[in-house]
């Protein structure tokens, strides 16, 4: 259970990463609370507009994560002659291993459209923390 609550965590995380914008003149001309609301606009249609891959991120790693600790359950296993008891330990470490691995990396579909977004606003995008 306090896997699954770690994985949550990590992927709110993850989605409160907000455009960092350098203070160029559009930015300057409208004030900061603008930007802001301009920001907010372009991170909703962006949620609006495409279908998030985060669930299926993490998927990936943990499925990936799994097979890897697997085979490394497997040679494990022959080492100490518990191949089953291996396998299944080192599957379900490395499957939440791989899956908060996921969670952790930026849907960058969403910051691309978002980028793309404030930039035919005016703005420039500096990064995103």
């Amino acid at each position: 259970m306090k896997t699954i609550h770690l994985i949550l965590l990590v992927t709110l995380v993850g989605c409160a990463s907000k455009p960092v914008l350098y203070p160029n003149t559009k930015y300057k001309a409208v004030g900061k609370e603008k930007a802001k609301k301009d920001v907010n606009m372009c991170m909703s249609d962006a949620e609006e507009f495409l279908e998030s891959s985060k669930g299926k991120q993490i998927a990936k790693g943990a499925a990936a994560g799994g097979i890897i600790g697997a085979v490394v359950g497997g040679v494990t296993g022959l080492l100490t002659g518990d191949v089953k008891g291996a396998m299944t330990r080192s599957t379900a470490i490395y499957g939440v291993a791989g899956a908060t691995g996921a969670a952790i990396s930026p849907d960058r579909l969403r910051q691309t459209y978002t980028n793309k977004c404030l930039g035919d606003k005016g703005y420039k995008v500096l990064g995103w923390d």
